[in-house]
């Protein structure tokens, strides 16, 4: 899989957007309801996408050739530090360093902008997810309950207090081209 990393635009959104139906609907089954997964969440991430957030976002994606291997969002000011929105990877390219490239891309352009904490909120019974995390050197804080969407979860925040040593799990030689680290806008 030959993977390359670039800010979100425009027209990635429909892209973007028909990743993360596809990622809920595999990895939320039996955690939220069928009738969210099958109809609603179409509905949700199809309102959420039809505009790349604003300058104070990261949205990179991963490409395999043309086609849409996985995304982050990060919000840079849900703090205290920048808070992982979304991060997606598709099913054809789990396992392959998508989301670890993602995330680690991420972290490097934080860093740069002297950010020193990246966190996130998963959910407790996605333990795919917080195995990720773990080995991606994330720490498990207290569990809460919330609403995702309506629909009631207990979400467990996972942080990172060392972005320059996440930063370095992109690979050997990774480096943030001035493209990977500029802020989605808009237009």
């Amino acid at each position: 899989m030959d993977i390359h990393i670039r800010p979100a635009t425009q027209a990635d959104l429909g892209a973007i957007r028909d990743l993360q139906v596809d990622s809920w609907r595999g990895a939320y089954r039996g955690m939220l309801p069928d009738s969210f997964l099958q109809d609603e969440v179409v509905e949700v991430l199809s309102g959420r996408w039809a505009v790349l957030p604003g300058d104070s976002w990261i949205v990179d994606t991963a490409w395999d050739g043309d086609r849409l291997a996985g995304f982050i969002s990060v919000d840079r000011e849900k703090g205290p530090g920048a808070y992982v929105d979304n991060l997606h990877v598709a099913a054809r390219a789990k396992g392959a360093g998508v989301g670890r490239r993602l995330m680690a891309n991420a972290a490097r352009a934080l860093a740069l902008d002297g950010v020193s904490r990246l966190w996130l909120t998963v959910i407790d019974e996605n333990t795919p997810a917080r195995g990720f995390y773990r080995r991606m050197g994330g720490q498990e804080l207290q569990p809460f309950d919330e609403l995702l969407y309506g629909q009631p979860v207990t979400a467990i925040p996972v942080e990172w207090n060392d972005l320059k040593a996440l930063a370095t799990l992109g690979g050997p030689g990774e480096t943030a081209t001035p493209g990977q680290t500029a802020r989605a806008t808009s237009g």
